[in-house]
C-alpha cells in the first residue's frame, strides 16, 4: 500500500483531460469523452444504466487513478451497479491505490446508493486485476468467450 497521502473525489466536467489521460493507460476501447460528456456526466444508456459516477484518486493534486461506477435508472435501492474503466497511471501501479479506490466505491455503493451488488468484467489475462477483485470479495459468476468476425 502507498505511504503517500491521497484524496478520492467525484469527477466533474473540468476533469475530462485527466480522465482522457488515464484512459490511455487502460485496456478498454477508446472513447471521445468530449463528445460523450453528457453521457458520462449525465445519462448513460437509460435502458440499462442511467448515471456514471467517475471517481478520481489524487496524490498531491495529480490524478493518478480512476474508476467508474454505473448505476441503473430510477430507484437504485436493491439494484446492481457496474464498475468499469479501473485505471492507475503506470508510475503508480503496485502501490495499492486501485484497491483503495475500489474500497471507496464499494462503500459509496453500499452506504450512499444502497446497491446490493456490483458487477464488473475483466480480461482473463489481467491476473493482477483478478487478484485485486477477488481480494475485495468479488466472485466469479461465469466465463465468457468474445468473438469477432473481421470484415
Amino acid at each position: 500500500m502507498s505511504d503517500e497521502a491521497f484524496v478520492i473525489r467525484l469527477a466533474t466536467p473540468d476533469d475530462i483531460a485527466q480522465i482522457e489521460q488515464l484512459d490511455k493507460f487502460g485496456t478498454s476501447p477508446t472513447r471521445n469523452i468530449h463528445r460523450d460528456m453528457e453521457k458520462y456526466f449525465g445519462s448513460v444508456d437509460p435502458s440499462t444504466h442511467e448515471h456514471t459516477f467517475i471517481f478520481l484518486l489524487e496524490i498531491d493534486g495529480h490524478t493518478v487513478a480512476k474508476a467508474e461506477l454505473m448505476v441503473p435508472p430510477g430507484d437504485v435501492t436493491s439494484a446492481t451497479g457496474y464498475v468499469k474503466r479501473v485505471v492507475s497511471h503506470p508510475d503508480h501501479r503496485g502501490k495499492g491505490l486501485a484497491k483503495q479506490l475500489l474500497q471507496h466505491i464499494i462503500t459509496f455503493a453500499r452506504n450512499e446508493l444502497k446497491l446490493t451488488a456490483i458487477d464488473l468484467h475483466v480480461w482473463d489475462q489481467n491476473v493482477s486485476a483478478i487478484r485485486l477483485y477477488e481480494s475485495l470479495g468479488f466472485n466469479l459468476q461465469h466465463r465468457e468467450l468474445y468473438y469477432r468476425l473481421p470484415l
